[in-house]
């Protein structure tokens, strides 16, 4: 089954004294493309992190938000920022004396005083952490993937409808194409008879023979059919297969635009925009799929 580029997954694990949330989404790109914001604590993981995805999703830009907390306070400590309660210090002196200021301070105003004190995590096992993190991983990603299929079932119901257009539009361009050169010719001896002038009829022949060899498009029909049997074949294969149909799609568009120079029937015309039209709208939904 086909699947969608666009998707999300949310996943929030405690377990350890740790907090790990993972957050995931997904959108179309012609390549994989992993952004990973990750808490610095965990900088060490970012590598396997991305092995983790590319493992489980093979295209689209991929945006990862991943945020760590220590709930268990025994894995923490209490830090003092020396240097900076010494210039905070200092200021304060400075001030006092300049502006001739009254009091002191105190424990209690020191402490609100700005990252001078802070709670700091012990130094993190991240082999431990990651042991956590891949079970939230692999929850938000399975839930992304879950989109990613749904939204791919309507994508595959749409072009598997288009390409059915397709297929009746080729067939009647075929049919037109079986009378194109007979039309060409009766047009020809109608507008000699209406313009009164003789003309050999081996010559009619001889002009009717060139037209048809110039706009013959048996070729083009034969493959457009074959393009049309190779995108519903691919469309029930294994694995990533945007890339492939979106390339199938462009030899058909090539083929269309082959008919277009060739035509010499109005009717031919119109059915190949028609051809392009929908060809287009086909891609444009392709371009969501992995």
């Amino acid at each position: 089954m086909i699947k969608s580029m666009t998707g999300y997954g949310r996943s929030d694990v405690r377990d350890r004294g740790y907090e790990i949330s993972v957050e995931i989404r997904s959108l179309n790109h012609r390549f994989l493309d992993v952004n990973i914001k990750l808490n610095r604590l965990l900088s060490g993981l970012e590598e396997r992190v991305r092995e983790f995805v590319s493992e489980k999703i093979k295209r689209g830009r991929v945006d990862l938000s991943i945020s760590f907390d220590v709930y268990d306070k025994t894995l923490s400590f209490i830090k003092i920022d020396e240097p900076l309660l010494e210039e905070y210090l200092k200021a304060f002196s400075e001030v006092k004396a300049k502006f001739d200021l009254k009091g002191s301070i105190t424990v209690s105003d020191l402490i609100d005083l700005p990252e001078v004190i802070k709670l700091e995590n012990e130094e993190v096992n991240l082999e431990e952490v990651w042991e956590i993190l891949r079970i939230a991983l692999d929850d938000a990603i399975g839930k992304l993937i879950d989109m990613r299929l749904k939204e791919g079932i309507k994508l595959y119901d749409d072009v598997t409808k288009r390409i059915e257009k397709v297929s009746e539009i080729v067939g009647e361009i075929e049919g037109l194409s079986l009378v194109m050169v007979e039309d060409y010719r009766k047009k020809l001896e109608q507008r000699i008879k209406e313009l009164g002038v003789e003309v050999d009829p081996v010559r009619i022949s001889m002009e009717v023979a060139l037209i048809a060899d110039k706009s013959c498009i048996a070729e083009e029909i034969t493959r457009l059919k074959s393009h049309i049997s190779q995108f519903r074949s691919s469309l029930n294969e294994e694995g990533p297969i945007g890339k492939k149909l979106d390339f199938i799609l462009q030899e058909m568009n090539r083929e269309a635009n082959t008919i277009a120079s060739k035509a010499i029937n109005y009717r031919i015309s119109s059915k190949v925009i028609d051809l392009k039209d929908e060809i287009e709208k086909i891609r444009e939904q392709v371009q969501n799929i992995e």
